[in-house]
């Protein structure tokens, strides 16, 4: 078995000692360490004590350091570096020796961490050191308290803003700050916070402690079981918080002033009795398990939920009202009403059903007189004003999708009230007339289709007594055998005159004493879509329904999508909707790409007219509903379509650029860069070619560069930036024509980003924006105040964490309002910058190169090179210290590795060749500077990458280590695969995808067998290290498979983790860790000369797999505790 890890040094002696460091300093020092301790580090390998050639001196003194060594050696397997014997060394001379090691071994030995080791209670003397200059190196247990920045808001007014802080593996709090006089608030374990509408309060959920969680998830408890969330409520004015326990949902409304509604979680008591008396407590399947591929008829109604307490809390006058078995509710805009659904808990059934009856008497009486009056449930009003509740519907039923239009005055819901009612008395008239019979008249089984209880769609409107119903499955319109489906969602139009809502087929109820169907799938020729696609689309399939209109000034039902058009997408007040159905192109997805068949559809008749027929691209629907935009890959070229008239406008051919992404590499159509949207009343169309904005009259169909082509001269990509309301998606809102746009900007070489403005009389006589704010940073993540032109941002680089910033949106004034990891400052980071390459076809690249804080040109330093695909778009881009599937780059640059990132680009047929002669003149490019020893170069990638690196190591013994995680090996049987998380054939991928074949097997056969690393297998000489997980949905681990037994037939050395029932990325953070621990061993071995751990000699049976304990290495370290607000302080010139 193996100990567990514990702290070490990241650099071997044999590393540390061959840096240029000069020989009597060097000797000092180690005569300094021998006669000062009377003790010698230990080290656990003997062997990795040899050197290159020392002066007579130094080997005399490695000679006697070595007899000692092999005499003090505990010989146990041990993955700590360094130990000296120093337990009764006076603490003066434990900081010597400190010292002595800092100087020696540079700043990748970490100082507290070996002081730390050796000596109890050297931690004061370590910290010395470091406070005299010497950083820490980023090691495992700094990952728990490394942090992040979620969910930033700002009060409408632009007055506050609030943030959540989210520790790795710590409790995070809620920060609330006052902008404008800096007063600052904080809660322990808040997340999600939320502003009421007059910025006086802050809500916020509570999260259950990490010891919570971690206790919960050991013990294996249910989600019903495991501890729940919390709610705070901050007075913004005092900082005082109040708490709530167990709430399950929390709103304010949109424009209500201090008051919220909560709705707790249920009670373990009331979940017991809620339980319904049959239920199977050993039923722990899966939805998964229970998705079969064929139609073996409607699956069984969801159990009906139970209602809990709603908490309706005035937080100005401080007043609480409970509301009983509240199941959802939703308020109005204005905050003036609230809607919810009552729903109690169903009697039992059949209760002791075989027991004695006289005994049972008393019981089953007490039972019915304390069961829930199921004529409570129902949907009420609750006004605010005088805190009455009006009932607008009751009766025993489900009542679900409550939603208010815009202005508050009309509310539609669903319920099967009225058919569960029908069905109830059916079943009491059927039966009556049963018992009527005689005992020998003959009785049918013959019985007509039954069906569960069909929902209705019932309105109310401000001023009425109750809500009347709308629309059921008898009403006219509705196609046959339908309903309106409870799976989907209601809605309004913007200006309340029509209700949109989904219909679906009423779903049958299987017979009692129907036959079981069997368990076997019939995969067919002729299938739109494989069996395996419908296995996993089964539920949603179930579900499936189709779109449908109210006109309520008339009461009409208009039924719009249907089976052959079953999508709709409706835009505000649009009198046309678009339709689009890729029907007749599902089967062509397998091994092409998706075509789609558009439609206009009239949402006063509902009548469709097909307009375009095999669109290559998702076609956009504009805000008003005149125009879709489609873009037609084959011609590369913008269209629109009148949606009224069915004419097609060309609107691009004639402009002298490009929309479309021609560096795009892959075997397929070039897709465009986009639109930003239309102007007011669609009367024109703004696009983007690769670095400026177009604007394309509609009703002359000419066209001006709104940024006067600034974008294209100075290589800068320009975007229009959406500050609108998140709610609705930025293509159903029109753009502003009486306001300056601010635009993202970044550069396509430095990768410098920022922000500029384009004033709006650019619209008329265009004209280079105006910049606002512009660094070597990726500057981004741009959040609006609604009713002020207040803004937070972030900009971080490889250096800098991306804190909250505030500003206006000119950018004149600044300021960072976070400081989340003020502890980065103690750790030996990096730096990264772009290099310049040329491939092996002579293409000019770029690579990034990732270097030590501390990096000397003089020194050889060990290599990693990171490949996928393009890598420079994360020049700037902050890399927190955490565990994973990858290396972090952060982590192993702090440790002394340099690290490469090469772009790679393709040529069809060639994917293989392309990453050969892209990455190996990359890393010969870095070689050729001196400071990387070519002996000790690595490499590491997942799913594409380490399919490169796969096709890599049949070609090259350039690299002394390579893990290749989730990886391709062998191309003509991953064409015949699935990806497994969505169904799909694999053919796809190859013939028009990443994989970059462009062709079949069958058409390309020399071309699959050259790209496919199996077939060469026997060339490879490094040594190779996989994760592979066998419940991966995009690669097949069978790919894996064959490439390890290969391997293994060869003795060439391999290992492979595979971890049961993860995905194609490792998604438990236990497992996460224990790959990163065991990848980081791997290198450290044959990269930093580490001692070779016992998993790499010492194969692991399966009947003791995973016993090794690797999380004491990650338990979190002590953290020095910043003020951030002084941090803050101190960053300020």
């Amino acid at each position: 078995m193996y100990e567990e890890e514990r702290p070490r040094c990241s650099a071997s002696w044999a590393f540390a000692l061959s840096r240029p460091l000069h020989n009597l300093v060097r000797d000092r020092v180690l005569s300094l360490m021998i006669c000062t301790l009377g003790a010698v580090p230990q080290h656990r390998c003997a062997s990795q004590l040899t050197f290159r050639p020392l002066t007579t001196l130094r080997r005399s003194l490695f000679s006697r350091w070595n007899k000692q060594l092999m005499v003090g050696m505990q010989m146990k397997n041990t993955s700590l570096g360094f130990r000296t014997n120093l337990m009764n060394v006076k603490p003066i001379t434990t900081s010597l020796c400190v010292t002595a090691f800092s100087v020696l071994l540079g700043s990748s030995f970490n100082a507290t961490a070996f002081a730390q080791e050796t000596v109890p209670g050297a931690k004061a003397k370590a910290e010395t050191a470091i406070e005299a200059g010497v950083k820490k190196l980023i090691t495992h247990d700094v990952y728990a308290n490394w942090r992040s920045i979620q969910t930033p808001i700002l009060s409408r007014d632009g007055v506050w803003a609030a943030y959540a802080l989210h520790g790795q593996e710590s409790d995070g709090e809620v920060v609330v700050k006052n902008l404008q006089d800096g007063r600052e608030w904080r809660s322990p374990r808040g997340v999600n916070p939320v502003f009421s509408h007059d910025g006086r309060f802050l809500a916020f959920s509570i999260t259950p402690t990490r010891a919570e969680l971690d206790k919960a998830k050991k013990e294996k408890k249910k989600p019903e079981d495991a501890p729940k969330a919390g709610l705070g409520v901050m007075d913004l004015s005092t900082g005082k918080i109040e708490t709530l326990e167990r709430v399950k949902k929390f709103s304010f409304a949109e424009e209500g002033s201090g008051v919220i509604a909560a709705l707790l979680e249920a009670t373990k008591d009331a979940k017991k009795e809620a339980k319904p008396a049959s239920a199977d407590e050993g039923d722990q399947s899966t939805d998964q398990d229970q998705a079969g591929a064929g139609a073996a008829g409607a699956a069984a109604p969801k159990k009906k939920e139970v209602g809990t307490e709603l908490l309706i809390w005035d937080l100005n006058q401080q007043k609480k009202q409970s509301l009983h078995d509240v199941a959802d509710f939703v308020w109005n805009k204005s905050g003036s009403a609230l809607a919810y659904a009552v729903s109690v808990k169903e009697a039992a059934k059949d209760a002791n059903k075989d027991a004695n009856k006289d005994a049972n008497k008393e019981a089953n009486k007490e039972a019915k007189e304390e069961a829930p009056n199921s004529d409570t449930e129902g949907v009420y009003v609750l006004k605010l004003n005088d805190g009455q509740s009006t009932p607008l519907l009751k009766g025993a039923g489900s009542y679900k999708h409550l939603r208010f239009d815009d202005e508050g005055k009309q509310l539609a819901f669903m319920s099967n009230r009225d058919d569960m009612a029908k069905k109830k008395a059916d079943e009491a008239a059927s039966k009556l007339k049963e018992a009527s019979k005689s005992d020998t008249a003959s009785k049918s089984n013959v019985k007509g289709e039954e069906y569960l209880p069909q929902f209705a769609v019932y309105l109310w409107g401000d001023g009425q007594s109750t809500a009347k119903l709308l629309v059921n499955a008898s009403s006219l319109g509705m196609p046959a055998n339908s309903a309106p489906s409870e799976h989907a969602d209601l809605s309004f139009s913007k200006d309340g005159q029509r209700l949109f809502l989904s219909t679906a087929e009423m779903q049958k109820v299987e017979p009692k004493n129907a036959p079981e169907a069997m368990k076997v799938d019939l995969w067919h020729w002729k299938d739109p879509e494989l069996q395996s696609v419908q296995k996993v689309n089964a539920e949603r399939d179930k579900q499936r329904s189709y779109r449908a209109v109210v006109h309520l000034n008339e009461g009409r039902f208009l039924q719009l999508a249907h089976k052959n058009m079953p999508q709709l997408m409706v835009n505000e007040n649009a009198q046309f909707a678009m339709g689009v159905s890729s029907l007749p192109y599902r089967q062509l997805m397998s091994w092409d790409k998706l075509y789609y068949d558009v439609y206009a559809v009239d949402l006063q008749t509902g009548q469709s007219k097909m307009l375009i027929e095999k669109a290559t691209t998702m076609p956009q629907l504009s805000p008003a509903g005149k125009y879709i935009l489609s873009f037609d890959a084959r011609k590369s070229q913008w269209l629109a379509y009148d949606t009224s008239k069915g004419q097609k406008l060309d609107l691009t051919s004639k402009i002298k650029t490009h929309f479309e992404d021609q560096e795009r590499d892959t075997p397929d159509l070039k897709p465009p860069f986009g639109a930003a949207g239309w102007m007011e009343n669609d009367s024109q169309v703004v696009l983007y070619d690769q670095f400026d904005l177009w604007s394309i009259s509609i009703a002359d169909l000419s066209a001006k560069n709104l940024t006067a082509g600034w974008g294209r001269k100075n290589q800068t990509q320009l975007r229009y930036v959406y500050l609108g309301d998140n709610k609705r998606s930025p293509e159903s809102k029109e753009l502003p024509n009486n306001e300056a746009w601010l635009l993202s900007a970044e550069h396509d070489v430095s990768k410098a980003t920022g922000y500029y403005r384009l004033d709006p009389q650019s619209f008329a006589s265009p004209a280079a924006p105006t910049r606002l704010i512009y660094a070597d940073k990726l500057i981004g993540g741009v959040v609006k105040a609604k009713d002020s032109a207040r803004i937070l941002f972030t900009q971080q680089s490889f250096t800098e964490f991306p804190d909250l910033w505030s500003s206006d949106l000119s950018f004149a004034k600044t300021e960072k309002i976070s400081k989340a990891n003020p502890q980065q400052a103690e750790f030996n980071w990096g730096t990264q910058e772009q290099i310049d390459y040329v491939t092996a076809d002579g293409k000019k690249l770029k690579a990034l190169i990732a270097k030590p804080e501390n990096f000397d040109p003089k020194k050889k330093y060990p290599m990693m090179v990171y490949i996928y695909e393009k890598m420079t778009d994360n020049l700037h881009r902050y890399v927190a210290p955490a565990p994973g599937q990858n290396i972090n780059v952060t982590r192993y640059v702090s440790n002394g590795y340099i690290v490469l990132r090469p772009d790679i680009v393709y040529t069809t047929g060639y994917p293989g060749k392309s990453a050969m002669n892209t990455v190996l003149p990359a890393i010969k490019t870095v070689l050729a500077q001196g400071y990387v020893d070519p002996k000790r170069v690595g490499i590491q990638g997942h799913s594409w990458g380490a399919y490169q690196i796969n096709y890599l190591l049949t070609r090259t013994d350039m690299f002394r280590a390579a893990e290749a995680g989730a990886s391709m090996a062998n191309m003509v049987s991953g064409y015949g695969g699935i990806r497994w998380g969505a169904g799909i054939s694999r053919a796809f991928q190859y013939e028009r995808g990443q994989s970059r074949i462009g062709g079949t097997p069958w058409d390309s056969t020399a071309k699959y067998v050259e790209n496919s690393p199996i077939f060469q297998i026997d060339k490879v000489k490094t040594p190779y290290l996989t994760v592979h997980n066998d419940d991966d949905d995009a690669v097949p681990w069978y790919q894996a498979i064959e490439f390890f037994t290969a391997l293994r037939r060869l003795n060439k050395e391999a290992y492979w983790f595979n971890y049961n029932g993860e995905k194609h990325g490792l998604r438990d953070r236990d497992n996460i860790k224990h790959f990163t621990v065991h990848m980081g061993e791997f290198f450290d071995h044959y990269l930093l000369n580490k001692p070779r751990p016992e998993w790499m000699d010492k194969p692991v049976p399966y009947l003791e797999r995973g016993k090794r304990d690797v999380m004491g290495m990650f338990k979190p370290a002590e953290v020095k505790k910043v003020d951030e607000k002084s941090a803050l302080k101190a960053e300020k010139p």
